[in-house]
């Protein structure tokens, strides 16, 4: 099944609307694709991308999916598409310079944006996690967002639209994609979930189990910057090296410091999951605790494969949905991950 066909499927009336536009010559030029789900997002915004810039659409606006425009924009190589999201510690889209913007900034996407395209076709602009720009960001886009260079879509992606400024919202065509999918997806989420297993039905009063587990969870999460690493490391490692053969030091000096951020603000995606799935795990132990069963959990794929589950009252599972959420809130603060994960699994146990 082609993306088209399956997005369709699931969200019809806005692919409609969407082609219909398109057929038209009506198609907006900035949008906001929100939906809880990351896959269903950026899946969505290269359908978009697609529907807004392939020269052969059908009499009806479907794109082709065939052409090069299409099959680039699907790998991500389309030359005239511009990706823009958070990265360093902070996990932000800052602003950046007025002049010489650095890499991975706000101003430094708008730029791009204003510069003639190479393909002679539609640009595309993407900023995924939109809502983690902050007010200065959002405020040097909005006239972009009103007035978008000629021939260019902005996509704009986001679960938390309320984190938004309302100018920032009232200048896009929404698209809600009422999907409560959610894919836990990163190195390590089988050990993790056993790892919880283990923790919240046999390490009750066994301290000696509740630090196996504990270990476990620790060992995944400090693997999570190496992921990160291996993630994004590979992509500038060419370039890097190249610029220090031809001896350009400023090159490969912006080169190392926009792969530290993207190795950053990967490592903070990789985080967001471990931790995602820690507190699903223990949401559906509370649901199942209240009497919902095991085929009507959001997520039953994290169950698969483990013992049956025992028994637990209601007051056993509140509990342990409670301390997940009071470890996930710790850690917004500049806490010891391990140290966090280890006080977790001892109250679990004790």
């Amino acid at each position: 099944m082609s993306s088209l066909d399956d997005m369709a499927k699931r969200f019809p009336d806005v692919v409609n609307s969407l082609t219909a536009a398109r057929a038209k010559g009506r198609l907006a030029h900035s949008f906001m694709i929100i939906s809880e789900s990351e896959t269903t997002r950026k899946e969505f915004a290269v359908l978009l991308a697609q529907i807004a810039a392939c020269p052969n659409p059908d009499e009806k606006g479907n794109p082709d999916l065939s052409c090069p425009v299409c099959r680039q924009l699907e790998r991500g190589t389309y030359p005239d598409l511009h990706l823009l999201g958070p990265v360093g510690k902070m996990y932000q889209i800052r602003v950046g310079e007025m002049v010489n913007p650095e890499p991975n900034t706000l101003r430094s996407f708008m730029g791009a944006l204003y510069l003639t395209g190479s393909t002679g076709g539609q640009k595309i602009g993407i900023i995924r996690e939109a809502d983690r720009m902050n007010r200065e960001s959002q405020n040097a886009l909005l006239k972009t967002l009103e007035e978008p260079p000629r021939d260019t879509t902005l996509i704009l992606c986001t679960a938390n639209p309320g984190a938004l400024l309302a100018t920032t919202r009232s200048r896009c065509q929404q698209l809600r994609l009422p999907d409560q999918e959610q894919i836990f997806e990163f190195s390590g989420k089988k050990e993790v979930v056993a790892a919880l297993h283990e923790l919240v039905f046999n390490g009750v009063n066994d301290p000696a189990r509740a630090e196996s587990a504990a270990q476990v969870l620790i060992a995944v999460a400090n693997s999570l910057e190496s992921v990160a690493e291996n993630e994004v490391g590979d992509r500038f490692d060419e370039a890097i090296a190249a610029a220090e053969n031809a001896g350009d030091t400023a090159l490969r000096k912006r080169l190392e410091g926009r792969r530290d951020d993207e190795i950053s603000g990967s490592f903070m995606r990789c985080r967001a999951k471990f931790l995602g799935v820690i507190e699903a795990y223990c949401s559906q132990i509370f649901m199942l605790s209240c009497g919902i069963t095991p085929a009507q959990l959001p997520h039953p794929e994290l169950l698969e494969g483990l013992t049956p589950l025992p028994m637990t009252s209601a007051q056993r599972g509140s509990f342990v949905l409670k301390q997940s959420e009071e470890l996930c809130r710790t850690l917004n603060y500049n806490v010891s991950l391990e140290l966090a994960l280890r006080s977790f699994a001892l109250k679990l146990a004790l």
